[in-house]
């Protein structure tokens, strides 16, 4: 799906819609953890060179963490990081033309959020005993967190995709006779 002819400035626009998208995502109401940050960083790095798909997760995260808050370093590292490397899975899946592949490399991305952070929050707070059943315990509370992100992957994912399709797809060449003479 990777456009190669799309000019800098294409993707320089491309970029900033994206980054209005994913901030303006994590603005609007949602469920907890229901956001299009995921569908975001799989459309760049399918259309976008990888250089604006690392800054498009960066800028994503500051931008709005700036204006909701901050919350513990260690944990806002893991979120920084989990994204980082959904950014990763989604410059890898952009190599596959496989859709069970696609597929997998997005859930797998939820997976991976849900896993990196959940521990971070057992770890650097005081919420959670710090021995296997604390683990446990943040894992089991984290699951409707999960839900949510895979519906919210799922959903926006392909929509977006859609639209990005349909907006960077070559036009038919238009017809000239009905008939053949």
């Amino acid at each position: 799906m990777k456009n190669p002819s799309l000019s800098l400035t294409v993707q320089t626009v491309l970029l900033l819609v994206l980054l209005a998208l994913g901030i303006g995502s994590r603005f609007l109401p949602h469920p907890p953890s229901a956001t299009a940050l995921t569908a975001v960083l799989f459309a760049s790095a399918l259309y976008l060179q990888p250089r604006f798909t690392i800054a498009l997760a960066v800028l994503l995260l500051l931008w709005s963490d700036m204006t909701l808050g901050s919350y513990e370093l260690p944990v806002m590292a893991s979120v920084y990081g989990s994204f980082l490397a959904i950014a990763g899975l989604g410059m890898w899946c952009a190599r596959t033309k496989s859709i069970g592949g696609r597929v997998l490399m997005l859930a797998s991305s939820s997976v991976l959020f849900f896993l990196i952070t959940n521990a971070a929050v057992w770890y650097f707070t005081p919420w959670y005993a710090k021995d296997l059943s604390g683990l446990m315990l943040s894992y089991t509370l984290g699951l409707p967190f999960l839900k949510n992100m895979l519906l919210a992957d799922f959903l926006y994912t392909p929509a977006l995709l859609v639209v990005l399709a349909l907006v960077f797809s070559p036009s038919p060449t238009p017809k000239t006779s009905l008939y053949v003479s």
